[in-house]
């Protein structure tokens, strides 16, 4: 018994502890400079006030350079720079497009890609679960408040990330829910080869996992749990998912419940410090699924393009011509331009109406307010989801695609 408690013990010291991760890092090829060679360096560069490379000597500025970063101390994390190298190239790559998979430019690419091209159920059903989990594991992390990994000796490599904390990893728990809910919905609909499919799957959690490591944004804890906590969510959410969106695509009082629910969601949203990235970051998201839902409702009350967001799901996989493949993009490059687009139109306009009815000035203090930021990224997400859903159909018609 005390063997066994002994070695329970040893195990959740090595998931937490920052020298796992450091280890991890080592392995693949993030080697942290020694003093020496650090200060023979200092005569081949020069660095602005910052710290950072100044970029009048060819050098990147960006917090996430690929070959040597001097990090600035953290305040909330209690983070101090760290001077490192990159010695494999190859898992600096991988890792890199892994982190992506769970971050805002995947999202605002992969969903409409599907939406334009793919399927509409499915991936309105992925939206679905992705609002459920993510406000999960968003409200997870300011409830627990754990930090994110010290450093040294952890090397992070997105400090960006240190304005929230970290249990659970929400990486992670995009990188399971996002491959495993479209294997799940479509494992007996489509014909294709389930285990290829999962491998699939387990590959896609596998890269989005390590690369949180590979990252120093986590403790390998924080991962576990984000990937436990996941596959528990799809199985609770699963049962009822056809229900629930048979309801929101249906019901007439839909679009009001949805409103009501994000409204509600966002104004008890349990924030610690009075603001968070995370409650900014949920907001989106939740803004992003309910006008996902709300500009399909509309579509199927008025049936505007029954062709483009029909519930068809192909018993076959059919692999795309090269025309196809060409109509594809041609159809995601608009549908994104003309997000951005409106994107770039109603964010300022917003601003400029919250800032008439409070009588404020709206600047990177005052959006913090939450009177403040829930209408202004409500109402932008909102409008830029319908308009990217509605219009952009009518623009494929006209262009012929």
């Amino acid at each position: 018994m005390e063997d066994s408690r002994l070695r329970l013990n040893q195990i959740v010291l090595w998931l937490t502890s920052p020298y796992s991760v450091a280890n991890v890092q080592k392995f693949f090829g993030i080697r942290k400079l020694k003093p020496n060679e650090v200060e023979k360096d200092e005569d081949a560069k020069e660095t602005t006030d910052d710290g950072q490379f100044n970029q009048s000597k060819g050098k990147d500025t960006t917090e996430d350079h690929p070959w040597r970063s001097r990090l600035k101390p953290a305040a909330e994390s209690h983070q101090f720079h760290v001077d490192y190298a990159i010695d494999n190239w190859f898992w600096y790559a991988l890792f890199k497009f892994g982190a992506l998979l769970g971050d805002d430019v995947f999202y605002y690419t992969f969903i409409p890609f599907w939406f334009f091209n793919v399927n509409v159920i499915v991936i309105r059903k992925v939206a679905l679960i992705w609002a459920t989990v993510m406000y999960v594991g968003q409200t997870s992390k300011e409830i627990l408040k754990w930090p994110r990994p010290q450093s040294p000796p952890v090397v992070p490599l997105e400090p960006r990330y240190f304005k929230e904390y970290g249990m659970p990893s929400t990486h992670a728990m995009v990188g399971v829910l996002i491959p495993f809910s479209i294997l799940f919905l479509t494992m007996d609909k489509v014909e294709y080869s389930i285990p290829i499919g999962f491998l699939v799957a387990m590959a896609w959690t596998t890269l989005v996992c390590l690369s949180r490591l590979y990252k120093g944004m986590h403790y390998i804890l924080d991962v576990v749990v984000g990937v436990v906590l996941t596959f528990a969510l799809l199985g609770m959410v699963f049962p009822f998912l056809d229900k629930i969106d048979h309801y929101l695509m249906t019901d007439k009082q839909a679009p009001l419940l949805l409103a009501s629910a994000i409204t509600f969601l966002s104004l008890t949203y349990p924030s610690q410090r009075g603001w968070s990235s995370t409650r900014e970051d949920t907001i989106v998201i939740l803004s992003v699924t309910g006008s996902i839902y709300t500009s399909l409702w509309l579509n199927n009350y008025f049936q505007w393009f029954p062709d483009r967001y029909n519930d068809d799901l192909p018993s076959t996989i059919t692999w795309p011509t090269l025309a196809q493949w060409g109509a594809m993009f041609c159809r995601e490059f608009l549908g994104v331009a003309i997000t951005l687009l409106v994107h770039c139109i109603i964010k300022p306009i917003m601003l400029e109406i919250l800032s008439f009815v409070y009588s404020i000035e709206i600047n990177s203090e005052t959006k913090k307010y939450l009177s403040v930021e829930f209408p202004y990224k409500y109402v932008t997400y909102t409008v830029v989801v319908l308009v990217c859903m509605l219009v952009s159909p009518f623009v494929f018609s006209l262009v012929g695609l």
